[in-house]
């Protein structure tokens, strides 16, 4: 959907990817509620980029489909103990989590490192590991799905 200048079907990206396309359908609401795709009606329609590749960052992507979605969820296991009885004591919990601490800080990493990625980086990136055939063979498999829908029988 990268270097594409027309719309993307679910359906064709669904069977593309061999995913389900109701599951597709659903985190391709979510991009364009997001500002990330634009939809287009009809039989030919589909969804394209609403803006540059380069201005759309992975975490953009990851926030639009999951909102607010922690990498980590304490579970407070510092409160859990054999050797407690019903109330830890108070060294025991006194201050924050050091897992959870630990947790925070990996995490950060990470949506820094998502925010420093864009989809042209992705796109860029497999168009260097895939073989050219491979990228011509998905060009006209894309073009002939979006040619049997359009065109009447």
């Amino acid at each position: 959907m990268v270097a594409r200048t027309e719309p993307v079907s679910v359906r064709d990206l669904a069977r593309f990817q061999e995913l389900p396309e109701q599951f597709l359908a659903k985190l391709f609401t979510r991009l364009k509620h997001a500002g990330i795709v634009v939809g287009t009606e009809g039989i030919s329609g589909g969804f394209s980029l609403a803006r540059p590749p380069e201005s759309i960052t992975v975490r953009d992507i990851l926030e639009a489909i999951d909102p607010k979605r922690s990498l980590f969820e304490c579970g407070e296991i510092r409160r859990h103990c054999a050797l407690f009885d019903s109330e830890p004591p108070t060294w025991s919990i006194a201050g924050p989590c050091r897992i959870h601490l630990f947790m925070q800080e990996a995490e950060s990493v990470l949506q820094n490192y998502l925010m420093s990625k864009s989809l042209a980086d992705l796109g860029r990136e497999f168009e260097h590991k895939a073989p050219d055939q491979f990228i011509r063979d998905a060009e006209r498999w894309f073009h002939d799905s979006r040619n049997e829908r359009t065109v009447r029988k």
